[in-house]
């Protein structure tokens, strides 16, 4: 039921109150800033998506995703026998397959991400975006990262939208999935507020 979702009001001068109030809060400082910094780099997607992205680059960035911290920098840190690595690498489907074998040879199981479903304009048919989704996922990734249809969102078509997002949650199969929102197309914070909704109610 998404008839709630057209009610929706967002008031954009205490959200913007808030940020500014954020940006005043006291940084860390010393070891909690260099945990937390870590931390970070453990969550981050690796990403090549360049035109011209060929078998060695992405070996390269697979390289890069096992050792992204200098060891000289995490033996000062006495954090270089942690297996600090990034959180995955992320790549076109097209070459989801190099960077699963380069993570294999290099012996780590760090995951391969691919972008699909028309990423990243979202210009493309629903039956194309769930093809490509399931050979990404075929080819050997973990890790799905759809990018919605921008136009659903700023026509209205909240069922739609919400319909696009679970047949692209099935075609992941087993496959993590998370959704691109795009929000700097979407015209408002309340059409990225509902947007947020509806992927979540869809999975």
């Amino acid at each position: 039921e998404l008839g709630w979702i057209s009610k929706v009001y967002v008031n954009r001068p205490a959200v913007v109150r808030h940020a500014e109030q954020i940006k005043k809060w006291k940084t860390l400082k010393g070891n909690w800033q260099a945990a937390w910094l870590l931390k970070a780099v453990t969550c981050i997607d690796l990403t090549t998506l360049s035109g011209d992205d060929t078998p060695s680059n992405v070996q390269r960035l697979c390289f890069k995703a096992k050792h992204p911290i200098r060891e000289d920098l995490l033996k000062a840190l006495d954090m270089h026998d942690k297996g600090i690595t990034v959180g995955a690498v992320c790549v076109y489907p097209a070459r989801v397959t190099d960077a699963v074998n380069a993570l294999k040879a290099a012996g780590c199981n760090i995951p391969v991400a691919s972008v699909a479903a028309g990423f990243p304009s979202g210009q493309t048919p629903l039956e194309t975006k769930l093809a490509e989704i399931k050979l990404a996922v075929e080819y050997g990734a973990r890790e799905i990262d759809i990018v919605i249809s921008r136009s659903l969102v700023l026509t209205g078509q909240w069922e739609g939208l919400y319909e696009e997002i679970c047949q692209c949650r099935k075609a992941c199969g087993e496959a993590h999935m998370k959704t691109i929102l795009a929000t700097g197309e979407l015209g408002s914070l309340a059409n990225v507020y509902k947007a947020s909704m509806i992927a979540m109610m869809a999975g």
